[in-house]
């Protein structure tokens, strides 16, 4: 006598059914899949419509939209850069000061009528010096990556003040100008820049051997040298990547204002983590990447932009950085301990 395996308690009997609660579940898992990867797209197209539809003759126009984006292309290469680090898991909290020392030496070169030949070797100098420092202390001597670049971010900041003898300078003409400020396609030069460099480490993060051992150092070091890498040497390059990086972007920095600021660098701390931290819940949700990061500039810019049209105060934006800050820390946390 022939009998049916027994139904398992409860499981639905009916075979539509069963294909209903499937096709359920396959929704959901997608959902879940594809609305943590692209919930940072969402959350930018709510801001924009949002804004669209309540300031249509301020926010809704080309200008406005050119503004934003130009505004935003010193803070996209910085916050580039900081994920080159934090991609192994240290910290480069030093590089907004890179940039200004950086920004404060092609001053006075400029100023003095040297070439700009001159400007660009003594940047990459500059880089190059600082990253090794860096790197050399954190990797080799041990000290917290944290609290090294910190303190180097302090230093370089009196360096840059030293460099300008205290002062102001707003008088550069000429080429300088024309490294940021040419457009082409009615786009500057230095929005170009960061769209280029977006476009270098998307390739280098997502299709190159090198982007998967950063990712294998940051997840594990130690899994990473038993699985032959050169850890070390490795995470001395990210300093040292980061730091030319930004040194470049202090020479677009002072070629877009016509001079420095040596007091400037702290304003350039905050945004560019925040974005950096924002871009990795996107796309490859608890990754540092470059695409990302661009998504999380363009997200953190239109809601500033949205919110000063409304009127609201000056504070609202360290508010909102600061705030997108927190809550991308906290949702990478909640992603690296569901893993």
């Amino acid at each position: 006598m022939v009998t049916s395996a027994p139904q398992e308690a409860g499981a639905p009997s009916d075979p539509l059914e069963r294909d209903g609660e499937d096709r359920g579940r396959r929704w959901a898992d997608a959902l879940a899949r594809y609305g943590g990867r692209y919930a940072l797209l969402f959350v930018l197209a709510a801001f924009i419509a949002t804004f669209a539809i309540w300031l249509p003759d301020k926010f809704w126009t080309e200008a406005n939209f050119r503004a934003m984006v130009n505004s935003q292309a010193i803070v996209l290469l910085l916050a580039l850069a900081a994920t080159i680090v934090l991609r192994t898991g240290d910290f480069d909290l030093s590089i907004a000061s890179v940039m200004t020392l950086t920004a404060a030496t092609a001053s006075v070169i400029v100023e003095d009528g040297r070439s700009l030949g001159l400007v660009l070797v003594v940047a990459i100098a500059v880089g190059v010096v600082v990253g090794l420092i860096n790197g050399f202390l954190i990797v080799k001597i041990g000290v917290s990556s944290f609290i090294t670049t910190l303190g180097m971010m302090t230093a370089l900041t009196g360096a840059a003040i030293a460099v300008t003898n205290s002062r102001q300078i707003y008088n550069l003409e000429g080429p300088m100008l024309a490294i940021a400020r040419h457009k082409i396609l009615d786009f500057p030069l230095r929005t170009w820049y960061g769209w280029l460099l977006v476009l270098v480490l998307w390739y280098v993060y997502e299709r190159t051997p090198v982007g998967r051992y950063l990712l294998f150092i940051g997840g594990s070091r130690d899994a990473a040298r038993l699985a032959g890498l050169n850890v070390d040497a490795i995470r001395i390059g990210t300093f040292l990547a980061s730091s030319i990086v930004a040194a470049l972007t202090g020479i677009v920095l002072a070629g877009f204002l016509g001079g420095i600021d040596p007091n400037i660098g702290p304003g350039f701390l905050l945004q560019p983590f925040a974005a950096a931290f924002l871009g990795a819940t996107a796309l490859h949700v608890g990754r540092f990447n470059a695409v990302g990061t661009l998504i999380a500039i363009y997200l953190l810019v239109v809601g500033i932009t949205g919110l000063t049209l409304l009127g609201a105060e000056r504070w609202v934006n360290e508010v909102f950085n600061g705030g997108a800050l927190v809550l991308a820390v906290m949702f990478a946390r909640l992603v690296g301990r569901r893993r």
